[in-house]
């Protein structure tokens, strides 16, 4: 009696904890996305790199306007008092603006404006990789859910199994070896299905870490539609397609082009610097009572010697100029790699997927057949045996070649900046 009380159990809990979670509203993937974008602290890093970028753009906008500055002194001196009369004052106001230095400004604003631009980049990959990392964990999740689910399954039917001996050693029409065996082989799914739910459990808290949200929110995951037969473009176009779109090699180029603007600028302080400087002038002295005027001025700076300070620093800025191009070009290689792994990885899934499907059938039917063989007597507990191992393995087989498709695709959309339907 209470070995029947047992195998009830073992078959009613999972049933009772999937009612008392089914009030929960399964979580989707884009709740995770958006949860681990408002989450994740790095985004908050970015967004603040974003704001320095376009304060500093402004600052170098500043270089086209005149400085305009205004002093003003008064105190005792003896050198122009007039009896008693020590005071003296002096006020000035001036402008100065740069007219020419072989476009130092402008390639000074082209600099920082290339900067915020390539922040703003980095900041959306920071956004892309976060969505990748939270898209492998959510599938994770429920690959591990699915296996941990299986693997439920298969001790279910090695329970089974066991009662299917020890009813026919009772009988005397089996051994006490197929009672063993069946024993033997519950463990072991006993042992495989408490690994698949540490697995689970890790998975899940992965997730956790990565969106903020508590473990009662993610209990329950939404599966995605899968697409089979989903149209990938060919290798060239998606090439292209990330070649254009992935951020990280756009916020490497603005940076290139930031750089070969900080050569210009090393450039151009080689030359002399134009400016044109007005005001006007107050001061006050007993002895010669107010004097007041204004004035213009075009002044001419040539800085001629620094021990080459000048000519090497523009050396060394277009040597980084050069390791600039040389990152682009690695990142451009990095991009041809992987576009064609991750579109070998999407046929080799698509191909399992496939393989995995008829497998399940056959081996499904299979374990069919065996267990009508053991229970008529025609069979042995090992054929049963093999037969359940065979269709769990299966199932398992096509449970991966699934999540393997869908990473595939994840991993896709990271490189080509891009949504598809997984």
């Amino acid at each position: 009696m209470s070995k029947a009380i047992a195998i009830l159990l073992w078959f009613l809990l999972p049933a009772i904890a999937a009612s008392q979670n089914s009030g929960a509203k399964p979580a989707t993937l884009n709740e995770c996305i958006d949860a681990a974008l408002h989450y994740n602290p790095s985004i908050s890093e970015a967004q603040n790199e974003v704001r320095i970028a376009e304060l500093s753009y402004k600052t170098a906008e500043g270089g086209l306007y005149p400085t305009v500055s205004a002093d003003a002194s008064g105190g005792l001196s003896d050198t122009y008092r007039l009896g008693n009369n020590y005071r003296t004052g002096n006020a000035s106001i001036t402008a100065n603006q740069v007219i020419w230095q072989k476009g130092n400004v402008r390639a000074s604003i082209n600099e920082a404006g290339n900067m915020h631009k390539s922040a703003e980049l980095s900041l959306k990959s920071k956004r892309a990789d976060i969505t990748w990392a939270v898209k492998t964990a959510f599938l994770n999740c429920l690959l591990q859910d699915q296996l941990f689910s299986v693997s439920l399954n298969n001790v279910s039917k090695a329970r089974l199994f066991l009662e299917y001996a020890r009813e026919r050693y009772k009988m005397g029409v089996a051994r006490k070896s197929d009672v063993l065996k069946a024993e033997s082989d519950l463990s072991q799914a006993e042992y495989e299905s408490a690994n698949y739910k540490n697995k689970a459990s890790q998975s899940r808290n992965e997730l956790v870490m990565l969106t903020g949200l508590s473990q009662d929110n993610l209990v329950s995951l939404e599966q995605p539609v899968w697409n089979e037969g989903l149209a990938i473009s060919a290798y060239d176009s998606l090439l292209d397609l990330a070649i254009k779109n992935y951020p990280d090699l756009l916020a490497l180029q603005n940076m290139e082009l930031a750089q070969k603007e900080r050569t210009q600028q090393a450039n151009a302080a080689m030359y002399p610097q134009l400016s044109v400087k007005g005001g006007y002038d107050w001061s006050y002295n007993p002895v010669l009572k107010d004097q007041k005027g204004w004035y213009t001025v075009a002044a001419l700076r040539w800085d001629i010697f620094s021990g080459n300070a000048r000519r090497h620093r523009a050396q060394a800025e277009m040597v980084r100029e050069l390791v600039y191009k040389n990152q682009t070009e690695q990142l451009k290689t990095f991009l041809v790699k992987e576009i064609s792994n991750t579109l070998i990885a999407i046929k080799e899934a698509e191909e399992k997927i496939a393989l995995s499907l008829r497998l399940m059938a056959s081996t499904s039917e299979n374990l069919e057949i065996a267990k009508g063989q053991y229970q008529a007597g025609t069979g042995s507990m090992l054929e049963l045996t093999d037969a359940r191992i065979d269709d769990l393995s299966a199932k398992q087989k096509n449970i991966q070649a699934i999540a393997a498709y869908q990473l595939a695709i994840a991993n896709l959309e990271r490189l080509t900046n891009s949504t598809y339907d997984i």
